[in-house]
């Protein structure tokens, strides 16, 4: 028994050999086959009771630098008119499960409509808890695929909020391709065992596609991200139902007139008041955030983000004049360098939420109409 077992065991060349073998063939099915074949929108598109559903634009699941190249380089590859989303859980969709009933997703199906004879392609490169600064990051890495069309959430919430950031991981990307370029190699008398595991680790980082797209590949697979990785964030400011009774996803997705917002009687000012200038580092990204745009020639349009008038009036937290001025002010910066601003403050239907900010599907389907027709009156499919 010993003797077969050690002979089972046995570790020779040819097992060794094998079972590289086997690893590079599995590498090459995931670059080739396994992760395209996830990343093909088109095949979660479907239909229900005979209408087309919206196709299932990707969200990001993480805010790694492997995630972010992975849906860079899709957006690379793509020859016709290329649409990227940028902003927070607006156009990330917070208020729904499912990736077809996003934001980006209808708009994507709508375009797609009036527009059958262009190759649209739409990519959502916003999440959840992305502040100004956060976006600026995700664009100066993207920028020179040089997009057709650059759609922005403005959520003015996050100009009172104290974190500039809320992924610092973000501020790593410019730092990316620099250090996909392998590192040279040592003379064989220099290399220590730490000096190998480097080379190995550096090696498993940039070549491995499995190591890699690991995340991607555990949000396909296992329906959510490497917690380590990524957490969904979201604000004070957007009075998010984060209590304890509403953590579930069922609670989550029910439309806000279902649950209990009474904790906000005891939220202290309203919205908007706060100050807009060179002391809010808010406010210093978001306008670097149009220069680049401006820089790069890239088009863009701004959309101030739906709001629950509702329930903003029902816990006296709206004072119309100031949020009505606040927006004024940076839908007047983003003009000056030449994006397109749309208002869409209260232009959904209340029952449509489920919070404050965030839409249902229906809200959703109404907000990319509103943005489609008001793109193509604007003749911004150049």
């Amino acid at each position: 028994m010993i003797r077969l077992l050690n002979k089972l065991l046995r570790i020779n060349l040819r097992v060794i050999i094998l079972t590289l073998l086997l690893l590079v063939l599995f590498d090459v099915a995931l670059q080739q086959a396994i992760i395209p074949y996830y990343l093909d929108s088109n095949r979660s598109s479907g239909r229900i009771r005979g209408t087309a559903t919206a196709p299932a634009i990707k969200r990001l699941p993480a805010d790694d630098a492997n995630t972010l190249s992975l849906w860079k380089a899709q957006l690379a590859e793509e020859q016709g008119f290329t649409v990227v989303f940028l902003g927070d859980s607006i156009d990330h969709g917070g208020g729904v499960a499912a990736e077809h009933n996003t934001l980006p997703a209808f708009f994507s199906q709508r375009l797609s409509l009036l527009y059958p004879e262009k190759d649209i392609k739409v990519f959502n490169f916003s999440l959840p808890g992305c502040t100004p600064a956060d976006t600026y990051n995700i664009l100066s890495f993207i920028a020179d695929i040089k997009p057709d069309l650059v759609i922005y959430d403005v959520n003015m919430g996050w100009f009172g909020t104290k974190n500039e950031m809320e992924h610092p991981l973000l501020a790593e990307l410019t730092e990316v391709e620099e250090e996909h370029s392998p590192p040279l190699p040592l003379p064989a008398k220099a290399l220590t065992g730490a000096e190998i595991e480097k080379i190995l680790t550096s090696y498993a980082t940039d070549y491995w596609s499995l190591y890699r797209n690991r995340i991607f590949l555990n949000y396909v697979w296992f329906g959510k991200p490497l917690a380590e990785h990524f957490q969904i964030k979201t604000t004070a400011e957007e009075l998010d139902t984060d209590a304890g009774n509403l953590l579930s996803d069922e609670e989550i997705y029910k439309p806000w007139y279902l649950k209990d917002f009474d904790d906000l009687k005891k939220a202290e000012g309203k919205l908007g008041h706060f100050t807009l200038d060179e002391h809010n580092p808010h406010w210093g990204m978001y306008n670097r955030l149009l220069e680049k745009l401006a820089q790069e020639n890239i088009n863009s349009v701004f959309f101030m983000i739906p709001r629950n008038r509702t329930l903003y009036e029902k816990y006296n937290l709206l004072d119309e004049k100031v949020l009505n001025d606040q927006q004024e002010i940076l839908a007047a910066a983003a003009r000056k360098y030449g994006a397109v601003v749309y208002d869409y403050t209260f232009a959904v239907n209340d029952l449509y939420f489920t919070d404050s900010v965030h839409l249902t599907a229906e809200g959703n389907r109404d907000l990319a109409y509103l943005l489609v027709a008001d793109i193509v009156e604007d003749n911004l499919m150049k």
